[in-house]
């Protein structure tokens, strides 16, 4: 489990101490540990299944950082022919390759292609259907 000891509540005491006041904790704030530059931080959906075999699913929500230089082996964002499309980066005798479950896109083959961003961290919707209604109806989409 995650927790956050840094920002604790903070109290005015009169008297004797709570004995409960050492387990104080924060709120999480999950933007402090997913966002490391909000500025370069981005949010994409995932379509398709072109890479289940890497651990993404369709619909899974995708934190992207921009400043972020990729190498080799990490999951990226990709502009290409119009589209962006998400795949794994990797550097083979320093030939840039894009790989899928579909398949290989190289360097050469490339043409109009533009790195957008790495993808830093995923978040998952783990609901099953029969609890996706109401206000829960939109958990982890966009």
């Amino acid at each position: 489990m995650i927790r956050s000891f840094e920002k604790r509540a903070e109290q005015q005491i009169s008297g004797f101490q709570s004995p409960a006041a050492d387990y104080l904790e924060g709120r999480l704030d999950i933007s402090e540990r997913l966002v490391v530059d909000p500025h370069s931080t981005f949010y994409f959906q995932m379509q398709g299944g072109d890479m289940e075999s890497h651990g993404l699913l369709e619909g899974d929500i995708l934190v992207i950082d921009r400043s972020l230089k990729p190498t080799h082996g990490t999951i990226v964002v990709a502009f290409y022919e119009g589209a962006f499309i998400c795949r794994l980066f990797l550097l083979e005798k320093g030939v840039v390759l894009l790989k899928s479950d579909c398949g290989l896109l190289a360097e050469t083959e490339m043409g109009l292609l533009q790195i957008w961003g790495v993808v830093t961290s995923v978040c998952r919707n783990m609901l099953p259907k029969a609890l996706r209604i109401g206000r829960y109806s939109h958990v982890c989409t966009l």
